[in-house]
Protein backbone atom coordinates (compact mmCIF):
# COMPACT_ATOMS: atom_id res chain seq x y z
CA UNK A 1 0.00 0.00 0.00
CA UNK A 2 1.57 3.16 -0.73
CA UNK A 3 2.38 5.85 2.26
CA UNK A 4 0.41 8.49 0.47
CA UNK A 5 -3.05 6.10 -0.11
CA UNK A 6 -6.20 7.66 1.86
CA UNK A 7 -4.21 10.41 2.69
CA UNK A 8 -6.45 13.85 2.30
CA UNK A 9 -4.03 17.06 1.65
CA UNK A 10 -2.30 18.48 5.21
CA UNK A 11 -2.47 22.10 5.27
CA UNK A 12 0.36 22.90 7.24
CA UNK A 13 3.38 21.65 7.06
CA UNK A 14 4.53 19.67 9.88
CA UNK A 15 7.12 20.66 12.45
CA UNK A 16 8.00 17.13 13.89
CA UNK A 17 7.21 14.08 12.38
CA UNK A 18 6.74 10.74 13.93
CA UNK A 19 7.82 7.13 12.57
CA UNK A 20 5.83 4.20 14.27
CA UNK A 21 7.23 0.97 12.70
CA UNK A 22 4.90 -1.85 13.09
CA UNK A 23 4.76 -5.86 13.13
CA UNK A 24 2.15 -7.74 14.47
CA UNK A 25 1.07 -4.91 16.70
CA UNK A 26 -2.34 -4.17 16.58
CA UNK A 27 -3.28 -4.69 20.15
CA UNK A 28 -1.83 -1.81 21.34
CA UNK A 29 -1.46 0.71 18.30
CA UNK A 30 -4.11 2.53 18.66
CA UNK A 31 -3.72 3.71 22.18
CA UNK A 32 0.22 4.59 21.05
CA UNK A 33 -1.43 6.14 18.04
CA UNK A 34 -4.04 8.32 20.08
CA UNK A 35 -1.13 9.28 22.29
CA UNK A 36 0.48 11.31 19.34
CA UNK A 37 -2.75 12.15 17.66
CA UNK A 38 -3.34 14.27 20.86
CA UNK A 39 -0.12 16.31 20.96
CA UNK A 40 -0.18 19.74 21.99
CA UNK A 41 1.65 20.77 19.16
CA UNK A 42 -0.76 20.17 15.89
CA UNK A 43 1.52 20.46 13.52
CA UNK A 44 2.66 17.06 12.85
CA UNK A 45 2.79 13.77 10.53
CA UNK A 46 2.85 10.49 11.95
CA UNK A 47 4.05 7.70 9.36
CA UNK A 48 3.12 4.36 10.22
CA UNK A 49 5.48 1.43 8.16
CA UNK A 50 3.60 -1.56 8.52
CA UNK A 51 6.17 -4.74 7.98
CA UNK A 52 3.73 -6.97 6.43
CA UNK A 53 1.90 -7.07 9.66
CA UNK A 54 0.21 -10.58 10.06
CA UNK A 55 -2.66 -9.28 12.25
CA UNK A 56 -5.60 -6.77 11.62
CA UNK A 57 -2.90 -3.30 11.20
CA UNK A 58 -4.66 -2.77 7.81
CA UNK A 59 -8.02 -2.61 8.79
CA UNK A 60 -6.77 -0.43 11.64
CA UNK A 61 -4.77 2.09 9.73
CA UNK A 62 -8.41 2.48 7.23
CA UNK A 63 -10.33 3.92 10.00
CA UNK A 64 -6.81 6.02 11.28
CA UNK A 65 -6.64 7.24 7.74
CA UNK A 66 -10.25 8.57 7.49
CA UNK A 67 -10.08 9.43 11.25
CA UNK A 68 -6.59 12.31 10.76
CA UNK A 69 -5.04 13.84 7.47
CA UNK A 70 -1.99 13.43 9.37
CA UNK A 71 -1.30 10.27 9.64
CA UNK A 72 0.45 8.52 6.91
CA UNK A 73 0.68 4.52 6.33
CA UNK A 74 2.90 1.78 4.16
CA UNK A 75 2.11 -1.50 4.11
CA UNK A 76 6.04 -3.39 3.10
CA UNK A 77 5.55 -6.49 0.75
CA UNK A 78 7.49 -8.69 2.69
CA UNK A 79 9.00 -8.27 6.47
CA UNK A 80 12.37 -6.43 6.29
CA UNK A 81 12.88 -6.01 10.20
CA UNK A 82 12.68 -2.94 12.34
CA UNK A 83 15.44 -1.68 11.06
CA UNK A 84 14.25 -1.20 7.38
CA UNK A 85 10.61 0.18 8.68
CA UNK A 86 12.46 2.72 10.65
CA UNK A 87 14.76 3.70 7.92
CA UNK A 88 12.07 3.84 5.35
CA UNK A 89 9.62 6.15 7.68
CA UNK A 90 12.88 8.51 8.38
CA UNK A 91 13.50 8.81 4.82
CA UNK A 92 9.68 9.73 3.88
CA UNK A 93 9.65 12.18 6.77
CA UNK A 94 8.69 15.82 5.92
CA UNK A 95 9.99 17.61 8.86
CA UNK A 96 12.93 18.27 10.36
CA UNK A 97 12.66 16.53 13.87
CA UNK A 98 11.76 13.39 13.94
CA UNK A 99 10.20 11.52 16.53
CA UNK A 100 10.80 8.06 17.75
CA UNK A 101 7.71 5.66 18.68
CA UNK A 102 7.55 1.61 19.19
CA UNK A 103 4.22 -0.04 18.72
CA UNK A 104 3.13 0.15 22.14
CA UNK A 105 4.92 2.94 24.03
CA UNK A 106 3.00 6.22 24.68
CA UNK A 107 3.96 9.60 24.27
CA UNK A 108 2.82 12.33 27.11
CA UNK A 109 0.63 15.18 25.36
CA UNK A 110 3.84 18.10 25.30
CA UNK A 111 6.29 15.47 23.79
CA UNK A 112 5.94 17.37 20.19
CA UNK A 113 6.65 20.60 21.54
CA UNK A 114 9.09 19.75 24.00
CA UNK A 115 11.17 18.20 21.89
CA UNK A 116 10.89 20.83 18.41
CA UNK A 117 11.51 23.94 20.83
CA UNK A 118 14.86 21.94 22.68
CA UNK A 119 16.70 21.15 19.47
CA UNK A 120 15.52 24.88 17.48
CA UNK A 121 17.73 26.20 20.91
CA UNK A 122 20.46 23.53 21.07
CA UNK A 123 22.22 23.14 17.53
CA UNK A 124 24.73 20.58 19.64
CA UNK A 125 22.29 18.18 20.78
CA UNK A 126 21.67 15.30 18.26
CA UNK A 127 19.37 13.44 19.56
CA UNK A 128 17.31 14.18 22.86
CA UNK A 129 15.68 11.81 25.05
CA UNK A 130 13.68 11.41 28.24
CA UNK A 131 12.85 10.22 31.45
CA UNK A 132 9.95 7.55 31.27
CA UNK A 133 8.02 5.42 33.20
CA UNK A 134 7.83 1.85 33.03
CA UNK A 135 3.99 0.65 31.93
CA UNK A 136 2.27 -3.19 32.43
CA UNK A 137 0.69 -4.72 29.88
CA UNK A 138 -2.57 -2.53 30.80
CA UNK A 139 -0.19 1.22 30.51
CA UNK A 140 -0.35 1.27 34.12
CA UNK A 141 3.02 3.09 35.44
CA UNK A 142 5.39 0.81 37.60
CA UNK A 143 8.37 2.40 37.93
CA UNK A 144 10.34 5.54 36.98
CA UNK A 145 13.19 5.92 35.53
CA UNK A 146 15.68 8.78 35.28
CA UNK A 147 18.98 7.77 32.64
CA UNK A 148 22.01 9.92 32.84
CA UNK A 149 23.16 11.71 29.07
CA UNK A 150 24.10 8.97 26.86
CA UNK A 151 27.66 8.74 26.65
CA UNK A 152 29.99 6.07 24.82
CA UNK A 153 31.35 5.87 28.75
CA UNK A 154 28.03 5.28 29.81
CA UNK A 155 26.70 3.01 26.90
CA UNK A 156 29.19 0.08 27.68
CA UNK A 157 28.43 -0.04 31.47
CA UNK A 158 25.93 -2.78 32.47
CA UNK A 159 23.86 -0.29 34.18
CA UNK A 160 23.23 1.79 31.54
CA UNK A 161 19.14 2.77 30.66
CA UNK A 162 17.86 4.93 28.47
CA UNK A 163 14.33 4.59 26.23
CA UNK A 164 14.46 4.56 22.50
CA UNK A 165 10.62 5.58 22.43
CA UNK A 166 11.58 8.97 23.69
CA UNK A 167 14.63 9.88 21.25
CA UNK A 168 14.15 12.39 18.66
CA UNK A 169 16.97 13.78 16.25
CA UNK A 170 17.02 15.70 13.12
CA UNK A 171 16.33 13.87 10.36
CA UNK A 172 19.85 15.14 8.24
CA UNK A 173 21.39 12.89 10.94
CA UNK A 174 19.43 9.45 10.66
CA UNK A 175 19.73 9.71 7.22
CA UNK A 176 23.61 10.21 7.43
CA UNK A 177 23.82 7.49 10.01
CA UNK A 178 20.84 5.49 9.27
CA UNK A 179 19.59 2.09 11.74
CA UNK A 180 21.21 -1.09 11.01
CA UNK A 181 20.38 -4.48 11.63
CA UNK A 182 22.96 -7.06 13.49
CA UNK A 183 22.08 -9.99 14.26
CA UNK A 184 22.01 -10.66 18.30
CA UNK A 185 21.49 -7.29 18.96
CA UNK A 186 18.44 -4.94 19.10
CA UNK A 187 18.26 -1.85 16.77
CA UNK A 188 18.23 0.75 19.69
CA UNK A 189 21.56 -0.70 20.95
CA UNK A 190 23.46 -0.58 17.23
CA UNK A 191 21.94 2.91 16.73
CA UNK A 192 23.85 3.72 20.13
CA UNK A 193 27.06 2.03 19.07
CA UNK A 194 26.81 4.11 15.61
CA UNK A 195 25.90 7.40 17.00
CA UNK A 196 28.04 7.47 19.63
CA UNK A 197 31.14 6.35 17.64
CA UNK A 198 30.33 9.16 15.07
CA UNK A 199 31.14 11.66 17.71
CA UNK A 200 26.96 12.34 18.23
CA UNK A 201 26.15 14.46 21.14
CA UNK A 202 22.71 12.76 23.67
CA UNK A 203 21.07 14.72 26.55
CA UNK A 204 18.53 13.40 28.03
CA UNK A 205 16.17 15.61 29.87
CA UNK A 206 14.13 14.82 33.28
CA UNK A 207 10.80 15.76 31.72
CA UNK A 208 8.60 12.75 30.79
CA UNK A 209 8.30 13.12 26.92
CA UNK A 210 7.21 9.41 26.31
CA UNK A 211 6.78 6.02 28.48
CA UNK A 212 7.98 2.16 28.14
CA UNK A 213 5.47 -0.67 27.84
CA UNK A 214 6.80 -4.04 29.21
CA UNK A 215 5.64 -6.90 27.22
CA UNK A 216 6.36 -10.66 27.71
CA UNK A 217 6.40 -11.08 23.85
CA UNK A 218 8.93 -7.77 23.75
CA UNK A 219 11.78 -8.03 21.63
CA UNK A 220 14.24 -7.60 24.79
CA UNK A 221 12.08 -10.46 26.52
CA UNK A 222 12.53 -12.98 23.91
CA UNK A 223 16.55 -12.44 24.02
CA UNK A 224 16.68 -12.92 27.46
CA UNK A 225 14.37 -16.24 27.33
CA UNK A 226 16.67 -17.41 24.79
CA UNK A 227 19.51 -16.49 27.32
CA UNK A 228 17.76 -18.27 30.18
CA UNK A 229 17.78 -15.02 31.95
CA UNK A 230 14.59 -13.70 34.33
CA UNK A 231 11.89 -12.04 32.23
CA UNK A 232 11.37 -8.51 32.69
CA UNK A 233 7.52 -7.68 31.57
CA UNK A 234 5.44 -6.31 34.17
CA UNK A 235 1.54 -7.88 34.39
Amino acid sequence: MDICSGLRKVVLMPKVTFVVPVYDGDVYLSETLESIRNQSMKDIEIIVVDDASPDFTPELMRWFLEKDPRIRYHRMETNGGVCEARNFGNKEAQSEIICVSDQDDISTPHRASFSYFYLMKHKDINCLTSAYWELNVDGEKQTQYFPEDMTLEYHQTEGSVWMHSSACYRKEDILKIPYRQVDGATDDWIFLDDWLAAGMKFKTTKHVLANCRRLPWGVMNIMRSTKGMRPSYIL
